[in-house]
């Protein structure tokens, strides 16, 4: 399975129950990089796709529900207890320091980054986009 996860510069992924923010082009980027691939997501993360998006599966799970060619973008979810699964990893970077209360604890250290790029968001000046793939 490839995680998506959305982080601060300090991991945090979610402050009082709420994203840290949210990035319409970000959205764009992430449904480029799945296309074709399913792609699962929890109810949470919904308003996020345009309302005409048929491009995701929605599970209260999607850690549990995605298969090991899937893709599966969390927001209030700690992806450790489903490390033995992920196989590459895609950081959204917001490059912002937000306060949060969930923080991306996932061990890195099976993984190396094969991709970095960056680009102009809708509402940040930079975001990055890191790919990891397990060494």
């Amino acid at each position: 399975m490839t995680l998506i996860v959305c982080i601060d510069d300090k991991n945090g992924m979610l402050f009082n129950h709420r994203r840290q923010s949210r990035d319409r082009v970000l959205i764009e980027d992430l449904l480029t990089l799945t296309a074709g691939a399913p792609l699962w997501i929890e109810p949470y993360s919904v308003p996020l796709f345009p309302k005409d998006c048929t491009a995701y599966k929605v599970a209260d799970d999607p850690l549990a529900a995605a298969g090991a060619k899937d893709f599966c973008f969390i927001e209030t979810k700690n992806p450790v207890p489903c490390a033995a699964k992920i196989d590459a990893v895609v950081l959204y970077r917001w490059n912002r320091h937000y306060p949060a209360d969930l923080c991306f604890t996932l061990d890195m250290t099976k993984f190396a980054l094969t991709e970095a790029s960056e680009f102009k968001g809708s509402s940040h000046e930079r975001i990055t986009r890191e790919i990891y793939r397990c060494k």
